[in-house]
């Protein structure tokens, strides 16, 4: 019996290349190349390569540039919540000043508070994280410590791209590779959807024009849709409650305790009808990044329920 059609849905931030990161992960799941699986690769929407392109790419390039010293600047946690939101936002959705004589700037738009409110909310998650985190005894005897940079950067990727699709002006272009690969042909039985994908995904499955697909299994792993903020914004500001697309018929969540992106890291109480059909699963992502991928990918459990549902 041949293996049931697979999409995978990247997170937030630069990615490898769609054929790079297909068998990055066919491999790590699968044990080699899957010619049944494809990736809904979208990153290249607000991250395109660093160089090249030509003038026309000097602007993306130079949003780019600002948005890595935006997410560096505030991986230190002497840095307020407040200062490090107000940091990524405005590296996001206010556009840099102009140059020339009498050039104005574009006023911020509306939405710049609720998503400074969603950001500072999740650098609160990096710290409460980072400050449970163990110091190594050595550390301790040297004299003061701060946590671990790492869950402020893994925030500072993801803030930086769920700002851009839930407030900023590239909705539709993000979710245009993801609708082409969730209606390929043969149209994909399972979907595994990481970070910012998880709530792309939800968005386009929920689309009328995709309610006819069969879903065996949507898997979703780091998964923010559990955070009030962004419930609201899901299904084009619909409001809640938030149904299970209809094509879903069996869900499971997975989430790592220490992963500052699944802040709320269980899902069946937030989405119905039907009623409590997202299964959560605690799981230990081993990655010093909480959040990556690889790391939830290599868990047994993730990896079994995947291959089960392929087949």
């Amino acid at each position: 019996m041949a293996p049931l059609p697979l999409v995978w849905v990247h997170g937030a931030g630069p990615q490898p290349p769609a054929a790079a990161l297909k068998h990055e992960v066919d491999t790590l799941v699968f044990g080699r190349d899957m010619p049944s699986t494809t990736v809904a690769h979208y990153a290249g929407v607000r991250w395109p390569l660093a160089t090249g392109g030509g003038p026309a790419a000097a602007p993306m390039r130079s949003n780019r540039a600002r948005r890595v010293r935006a997410i560096r600047s505030s991986m230190d946690p002497r840095v307020s919540t407040e200062a490090a939101a107000a940091a990524i936002v405005d590296a996001t959705l206010v556009a840099p000043l102009p140059v020339g004589r009498g050039a104005v700037a574009a006023p911020p738009p509306p939405s710049v508070a609720a998503a400074t409110r969603l950001v500072e909310q999740l650098y609160r998650e990096a710290d409460r994280i980072a400050s449970r985190s163990s110091v190594p005894r050595q550390a301790r005897a040297l004299g003061p410590t701060f946590p671990d940079p790492i869950f402020r950067f893994i925030v500072g990727k993801f803030a930086s791209d769920v700002v851009d699709y839930l407030y900023g002006p590239y909705t539709e272009a993000m979710r245009a590779p993801v609708r082409q690969a969730l209606l390929t042909n043969p149209t994909p039985r399972v979907i595994v959807a990481h970070s910012l994908g998880t709530i792309i995904t939800y968005d386009v499955l929920s689309e009328a024009g995709l309610a006819g697909l069969t879903v065996d299994l949507l898997v979703t792993i780091g998964c923010p849709l559990g955070i009030g903020n962004v419930q609201k914004r899901l299904r084009d500001r619909a409001g809640r409650p938030n149904p299970v697309p209809k094509s879903v018929v069996a869900w499971s969540n997975f989430a790592d305790r220490f992963d500052p992106v699944a802040l709320d890291a269980t899902l069946r109480d937030e989405f119905e009808p039907p009623k409590n059909l997202p299964r959560d699963e605690e799981v230990n992502n081993q990655a010093r990044n909480n959040h990556d991928l690889t790391g939830y990918l290599a868990i047994a459990l993730v990896r079994s329920a995947i291959v089960d549902a392929v087949g």
